[in-house]
C-alpha cells in the first residue's frame, strides 16, 4: 500500500508540473504577439483579435493537457488520449483489424455497443440490439478509441434502407476526399476504391461534384464554385456540424468567402435539398435537380448529434423492390427521429462502403465511378498500436 501511494503522489506530483508547463506555454503563446508588437514600436493587435487566437489555441492546449495527463496517469486513472487529424492529410490512419466485427444476429452487437458507451457520452443511437436488419445480411461494425461505427440493412416499407451510424471523438474525423485529391482533376474512381485508397471505416458518395457545373464548392477551406442560385448547400465546419444554407441565400463570392471564414467551413456539399433541420421538415415540393417527385435509389447525409452522423442509402435490394421519392425519404427520416438531413447524388452514385466493401445494393449491380466521397476514419496512429499504415 505505501509504494502505491508513494507511486499515486510521484504521478500526481507529475501531472501537475505538466498542466503548470502548459499553462505556462498558453500564457507565452497569447503575450508574445502583444511582446513583438510592442518591441517592434507597431500598433498592438485588437483586442478581438486576441480573443480569436485564445479560442484557436484553446483546443489545442485542452488536447495537450488530456494527453500529459493520461501520460503521466497511466496505471493508475483511466484518462484517454486525444487525437486530431491535420487538415491536409490524405490519407487518414488505417484502423485496426482487431475492431472490426460483424454478426446475423443484431443481439450480438449488445458487448461493441456498451464498449462505445464512452465515446457515445450519453448520446442514444439509432441502432438497437433488436433491430428488424434484413433477413441474411450482417451487421458490421467497429469500435476503438476515437470512432465508433454500425452499419446495417433493414426494410422499411417497400424499399431496402441501408444504414452507417458513426461517433467520432473529433470533428477532424468527418472529412471529404476528392479523387486524386484535387478539384480539377478528370479522375474517377469507385467509391470502395476511394475509401480504401484514404482508409475510411465508413464512406458515402458525395455529390458527383463533377457532374455538373452548378452549387458552392468548398474544399480544405479553399472556394472552388460560386453558383448558389439554384443549390442548396451543406456546409460543415471546424466542430464537425452540418450547416445547411437554402438555395439564393450566398449568391455573391464575397459573400461566400465572408462566410468560410466567419463560421470556421472546412467543405461543402452542393447537391440537396436540405430535408430535415433542426428537427423540422424542409423538405420542398420541387427541386432543380435529381427529380425529386420520383421514385429513385437515394443518399442522405444526417447529423444525430455533436459528432454523430447516420448515412443513408435507399436502393431496392430483393425482395425490397421499392426506392424512394425525395417526400417519402424524409418521412422515413423523420419517423426515425433524425433531426438534420440533406440528400447527395442519388440513383446509381448512391453507394454507401464500410470496411471497403459495399453495404447498400448498387443499382444495376455495378458501382458507378465518380468523384467523391465524404468518410470517417480513425485518428489514433498506426505506431500506437504497432502497425504500419498499410
Amino acid at each position: 500500500m505505501a509504494n502505491t501511494n508513494r507511486s499515486g503522489s510521484w504521478a500526481l506530483g507529475v501531472l501537475i508540473a505538466l498542466i503548470s508547463l502548459a499553462c505556462a506555454a498558453l500564457f507565452l503563446t497569447l503575450l508574445l504577439p502583444i511582446s513583438r508588437t510592442v518591441g517592434a514600436a507597431l500598433p498592438a493587435p485588437p483586442p478581438e483579435e486576441r480573443v480569436r487566437t485564445a479560442l484557436a489555441i484553446t483546443p489545442d492546449f485542452d488536447r495537450s493537457v488530456r494527453n500529459l495527463s493520461a501520460a503521466a496517469m497511466e496505471g493508475l486513472l483511466p484518462i484517454p488520449k486525444s487525437y486530431r487529424l491535420a487538415e491536409d492529410l490524405v490519407v487518414a490512419p488505417a484502423p485496426d483489424p482487431a475492431g472490426f466485427g460483424a454478426s446475423r444476429d443484431p443481439a450480438d452487437s449488445a458487448d461493441v455497443l456498451a464498449a462505445a458507451a464512452v465515446l457515445l457520452d450519453g448520446q442514444d443511437t439509432l441502432w438497437r440490439t433488436d433491430m428488424p436488419v434484413m433477413a441474411g445480411t450482417d451487421v458490421r461494425w467497429y469500435l476503438d478509441d476515437t470512432i465508433f461505427a454500425i452499419a446495417w440493412k433493414q426494410g422499411i416499407g417497400s424499399s431496402c434502407y441501408s444504414f452507417s451510424e458513426v461517433k467520432i471523438a473529433d470533428a477532424s474525423q468527418f472529412r471529404r476526399y476528392l479523387a486524386d485529391d484535387s478539384f480539377s482533376s478528370q479522375v474517377q474512381h469507385l467509391p470502395t476504391e476511394m475509401a480504401r485508397s484514404v482508409n475510411a471505416v465508413t464512406a458515402l458518395s458525395g455529390d458527383f461534384y463533377k457532374f455538373r457545373k452548378n452549387g458552392i464548392v468548398v474544399y480544405r477551406r479553399q472556394l472552388f464554385r460560386t453558383d448558389g442560385k439554384n443549390l442548396d448547400t451543406c456546409f460543415v465546419d471546424g466542430n464537425g456540424d452540418l450547416r445547411f444554407v437554402p438555395r439564393g441565400t450566398l449568391t455573391d463570392e464575397a459573400e461566400m468567402q465572408r462566410y468560410i471564414e466567419e463560421n470556421d467551413i472546412l467543405f461543402s456539399l452542393a447537391f440537396g435539398p436540405t430535408l430535415i433541420e433542426n428537427g423540422v421538415d424542409v423538405c420542398p415540393a420541387s427541386y432543380p435537380i435529381g427529380e425529386v417527385n420520383t421514385t429513385y435509389s437515394r443518399t442522405a447525409i444526417c447529423q444525430m448529434g455533436p459528432l454523430h452522423y447516420l448515412l443513408v442509402t435507399v436502393n431496392y435490394d430483393d425482395p425490397y423492390v421499392g426506392v424512394a421519392t425525395i417526400r417519402g425519404l424524409t418521412d422515413t427520416l423523420l419517423s426515425l427521429g433524425v433531426p438534420n438531413a440533406y440528400t447527395l447524388d442519388g440513383g446509381q452514385t448512391s453507394t454507401l462502403v464500410f470496411n471497403g466493401s459495399t453495404v447498400n445494393h448498387v443499382d444495376y449491380g455495378n458501382e458507378r465511378y465518380q468523384s467523391d466521397i465524404v468518410f470517417f476514419a480513425t485518428a489514433i496512429p498506426a505506431e500506437e498500436r504497432g502497425q504500419d499504415d498499410g
